[in-house]
Formats: C-alpha cells, sequence, structure tokens
C-alpha cells in the first residue's frame, strides 16, 4: 500500500512529465504572434483616430459653410422669370411645383423660380392652359389684370385675359375652381364644362356653357370655329397670324363660320373664308415707315353684294 511520501513522489514525477511535453518554442511563437497582431489592431486604431479627427475639421467647416450659403440663398429675393410667347407659337413650360403651362401666341407668363408661403402665384397677359399639381395645402393662383384671380388646389383649366380684349374669360376642364375678382368681392365657382365671362368695362361676371375642345384647341396649335361670329373668328386669325384684320361692313357680324385649320397658312385660310361666305379679302401688305420699320399687314373682309 503506496504512504504518504510515495504519493508526493508520484505527483512530483507526473508534474516534471506535463512539463517536459510542453512545446516551449511553439507556445512563444505563438503568444508572440498574439502581442504583434495586438499591437498592430493598436496602431492601426490609433491612425485612424487621428485620420478622424484631421478629416473631422474640414468636414465641419464645409458644413457651416453650406449652412451658411442656405441660409443666405433663402434670404434672397426669390428671382422671377417672364416668359412671352411669340405669334403663331404655343409654348410649354413646368413650374417648380410640378404643374404644367402652355402658353397660347402673344401671351406673357410671369412665375417665381420657387414658390413660397401658403400660394402658388403665378401672372397672366394673354391666354394659358393650366394643368395644377394638387396641393391642398397651397392653392394655386392666376393673377390677370381688372383684378380678376382663378384658383384651384389641383385641376385643368383656361384663362383668356388678353389686355386688348374687352372679356376675361375662364373655362373650366376637370375639378373645381374659384374665380374672385379682389376690387368687388364678386365670386363664382365653376364646374367641368362651365365658363366665366368677365366683362371688363361692366365689371360683370357672367357663367355659362363652354365647348371645351374648341377653347383648348389652341394647345395642339389648331385653330377651331364651331358656328363662331365672324368678329371672333377675325380677331383669332389677327392675333394667331399678328396680322390686322378688319371687317368692312355691320352686315359681317351676324356671320358664324365653322372651320378646324391645322398647318394651313393665312393665305388659304381666307381663300376658304371667300368660297364659304359672300365675302372678299383684300390684303394690304406692309410698308416700309419714317424710321425704316415696317407696319403691320393688313387684310380687310368686305361683303359681297
Amino acid at each position: 500500500m503506496m504512504n504518504e511520501e510515495d504519493k508526493k513522489i508520484e505527483d512530483w514525477l507526473g508534474r516534471l512529465q506535463m512539463q517536459r511535453d510542453i512545446d516551449v518554442d511553439k507556445n512563444w511563437k505563438r503568444l508572440h504572434g498574439r502581442i504583434h497582431r495586438e499591437e498592430t489592431k493598436r496602431r492601426w486604431l490609433h491612425i485612424a483616430y487621428r485620420a478622424a479627427a484631421i478629416l473631422l475639421l474640414p468636414t465641419l467647416i464645409l458644413s457651416g459653410y453650406l449652412y451658411h450659403r442656405v441660409d443666405q440663398l433663402e434670404s434672397l429675393p426669390i428671382e422671377q422669370v417672364e416668359l412671352t410667347t411669340a405669334y403663331g407659337v404655343v409654348s410649354k413650360v413646368q413650374l417648380s411645383d410640378g404643374s404644367e403651362v402652355w402658353l397660347n401666341s402673344g401671351s406673357t407668363l410671369s412665375y417665381p423660380k420657387r414658390f413660397e408661403g401658403d400660394k402658388r402665384t403665378v401672372f397672366l397677359s394673354g391666354e394659358a392652359y393650366f394643368h395644377v399639381s394638387s396641393d391642398r395645402a397651397h392653392r394655386f393662383e392666376v393673377q390677370t389684370s381688372h383684378g380678376l384671380v382663378v384658383s384651384a388646389y389641383g385641376t385643368e383649366f383656361n384663362v383668356q385675359a388678353y389686355e386688348d380684349e374687352t372679356n376675361i374669360i375662364a373655362t373650366l376642364a376637370n375639378g373645381h375652381i374659384e374665380v374672385e375678382h379682389t376690387n368687388t368681392n364678386q365670386r363664382e365657382d365653376l364646374q367641368p364644362g362651365e365658363q366665366l365671362v368677365y366683362t371688363k368695362s361692366e365689371g360683370k361676371m357672367q357663367t355659362k356653357e363652354a365647348s371645351l375642345l374648341a377653347e383648348t384647341a389652341w394647345r395642339e396649335g389648331k385653330i377651331m370655329f364651331r358656328r363662331t361670329p365672324m368678329q371672333e373668328v377675325v380677331r383669332q386669325l389677327s392675333r394667331h397670324f399678328n396680322v390686322d384684320i378688319q371687317l368692312q361692313g355691320k352686315e359681317l357680324y351676324t356671320y358664324t363660320y365653322s372651320a378646324t385649320f391645322t398647318t394651313e397658312t393665312l393665305t388659304e385660310i381666307l381663300d376658304l373664308l371667300e368660297k364659304t361666305a359672300p365675302i372678299r379679302c383684300e390684303v394690304i401688305h406692309p410698308e416700309p415707315t419714317a424710321n425704316y420699320a415696317f407696319s403691320k399687314k393688313k387684310v380687310l373682309i368686305h361683303a359681297l353684294p
């Protein structure tokens, strides 16, 4: 039976054998590799911290500069854009809110590069068709002469507001619009297919049914007449071709005309008018004036006996 002394000797011999089995070189290499990896990791972290600190300062400076510039730009007055369409041409423009506007011959639209506040306001002289992007928080307003304002939140409508015309006309294609006269507080709401006529001389509003096809055909470069009085025919042709057309004889004001023109020239249209109505068209070509400018071409329409 093993006594206490023998047990101690056996335990000591076992530990000695364990020490002999240890691969010192292998363990040292493993420890050295771990120390090297930790040291490399600390070195790269130090470099990264320094790089971040170096880059942070320019970033903060740039951010401060950009913030200051944006604040400066927002405080500047908003630039107004003025678009004028030549005679015989239809222009199209997209506003900053996504709304689309078609501008008819001889018309001018003034609008801001970006809208601010609770209203989207533009100014029209002439004729334009508006496809307004829906925005219930910001009303869209078309301001014209004589204090007439056409407004909506998102819809499609046509406004005719030429300075030399006796009426201002608003025609609704879709949705809902409100027409208000700011000086007299008159206000009318229109439904699709309705048209409001404001008579400048009388300062009165009148609502009636409208032919949307005839009222908006100009967007596609067409001139459309549907039992249109000759006086209105002459007015539209004068503006489209930038000529002075005059009716010679009161009986001509009772004539009506129906036709659709697309690519026809003025000469071709006058020929067709002569073939379908008892009239004769006399063309007076422009002549040079004292300042070497040319007068506008004139067309006189006479009633045949």
